[in-house]
């Protein structure tokens, strides 16, 4: 009696610092490659990986979602130390389960958040320089909190971003946007139903130059109106990003 492969979903977190992103490409290291050869070594087949969204180089993740069908004659709970035990070190599965077998982490998500920290200090951030983005003149943060509101809602953000589809609508709803500061850091939490390609670091860019004192609220708001990818200031660096959260239907489980 042959068995039939099932469905598992993992919540995964790494360090993108030595990836060339998530999605697999040819001759260089990425995160969904390096998860596909320990499947690979695990099961002996080849095994191809789902996620929920694509992170570019150097951007870190701390609840990416994954997904992929492979026959496991063993409990969840071994392949989970299994997974762990032939992964880099710069990757590791938080969570897994099994799912139903027409769940898709891309398209069943009902929204995600994204973490940016910046570090604003005049000294250098020698043991962060990796895993945030160090401005050294002094910030306005809440010229940032007041322009930020503008972008809040179901907006057009063509101005911010090219949609991961070619011919792909531009649309997106932004749930919240908060603000929260820890000593010399500033952390900038976004949630949105979804994100267009490097929509949140060319945010996170105009929202620093109004920080700068470079741009206003008002520009900023008809930054959003001119639906022009050119109109938004200079894209954030990747490492001071993070894809912290993806939230799905209570069908599909508890995942989180």
């Amino acid at each position: 009696m042959s068995l039939k492969s099932e469905r598992y979903c993992a919540i995964i977190e790494y360090d993108g610092t030595l990836f060339y992103g998530y999605q697999i490409q040819p001759d260089v290291r990425t995160v969904q490659g390096s998860i596909e050869i320990a499947l690979a070594k695990i099961m002996k087949v080849f095994t191809r990986v789902s996620v929920a969204g694509r992170t570019d180089a150097g951007v870190h993740a701390t609840g990416q979602v994954i997904a992929f069908d492979v026959i496991w004659r063993h409990s969840v709970s071994d392949l989970y130390r299994a997974l762990n035990a032939v992964l880099p070190d710069d990757i590791s599965v938080k969570r897994l389960t099994t799912v139903l077998s027409d769940f898709s982490p891309r398209y069943d998500a009902l929204r995600r958040s994204y973490r940016y920290i910046i570090v604003n200090d005049t000294s250098s951030t020698v043991f962060e320089r990796l895993y945030s983005y160090h401005v050294k003149p002094k910030l306005n943060l809440n010229s940032m909190k007041e322009a930020s509101v503008n972008l809040i809602e179901k907006h057009d953000f063509s101005s911010f971003g090219k949609s991961p589809q070619l011919g792909g609508h531009t649309v997106r709803q932004i749930m919240s946007i908060d603000w929260s500061t820890e000593n010399n850091r500033i952390i900038f939490d976004i949630t949105a139903n979804a994100f267009l390609y490097r929509m949140v670091r060319n945010i996170v860019g105009t929202l620093l130059q109004v920080g700068l004192n470079r741009l206003t609220s008002e520009d900023v708001k008809e930054i959003l109106l001119a639906k022009e990818l050119k109109r938004s200031g200079p894209t954030a660096p990747a490492h001071g990003l993070y894809l912290m959260k993806v939230v799905y239907p209570e069908w599909v489980g508890n995942i989180v």
